[in-house]
């Protein structure tokens, strides 16, 4: 993503397959059924047709939220459990010019949801806001006794005054055990990117305490 000469470099997390947001919509519905092939490569055409429509519908929602990606991941852990996430960029609006201000203004606004564990963080590229909390996801909202499935959500809010943007980062995950294995996956996510304009960003990464046993120490851990 791009402002009149200053860039947003973002490498997303390794093992997620893009939604193909930057695609045009015949080249990402051809992505979408690669990858559908790719999940279920021994499974049935009704198998990777569901599929296929539940990565499509997530790319749409991402597109209607003006994302500029979005992906997932799916894989198997060491101990033979399947694990998921989802993961989300998107950049909105900033007027604020002070990144500081901004970051502090985020953390006020979002403490104010009491089922929020809001932090603050540093990266190279300045100062943000981690936000974990915890949802339900219910097949029919409309219906209290519908199947549901507890989901663990990290944000990531970084504004970035030279672009006049504020990025952010949401992934979401019902494997709830691997959430600070994929909270480690964002950090170097949000660690990485750079702005660049001809010159080097002026903030610094600031070192963490150690870890500790809660899944918020350990997000801690990672952002520093």
């Amino acid at each position: 993503m791009s402002a009149p000469s200053i860039e947003l470099h973002l490498d997303m997390p390794g093992g997620f397959h893009s939604l193909g947001l930057d695609l045009d919509d015949e080249e990402r519905q051809e992505q979408l059924w690669s990858i559908a092939e790719e999940v279920w490569p021994h499974g049935t055409d009704f198998q990777r047709e569901v599929t296929f429509h539940s990565y499509r519908e997530m790319a749409e929602i991402a597109l209607a939220e003006k994302s500029f990606y979005a992906g997932f991941c799916l894989d198997e852990t060491p101990d033979g459990r399947m694990t998921t996430a989802s993961l989300i960029a998107r950049l909105d609006p900033l007027d604020e010019p002070d990144a500081e201000l901004s970051a502090r203004g985020l953390l006020e606004a979002l403490s104010v949801n009491p089922n929020n564990t809001v932090e603050p963080i540093r990266v190279p590229a300045g100062p943000g806001v981690l936000v974990l909390c915890g949802l339900q996801w219910q097949s029919d909202p409309q219906d209290d006794t519908a199947p549901s499935l507890p989901l663990a959500r990290a944000d990531v809010y970084l504004p970035l005054p030279r672009m006049g943007r504020l990025l952010v980062l949401s992934l979401t995950t019902p494997s709830l055990p691997d959430l600070p294995f994929y909270v480690s996956l964002l950090s170097k996510t949000a660690h990485d990117l750079t702005v660049s304009s001809g010159s080097a960003a002026d903030a610094s990464p600031e070192s963490g305490d150690e870890p500790r046993p809660t899944v918020a120490d350990h997000v801690r851990g990672d952002f520093g």
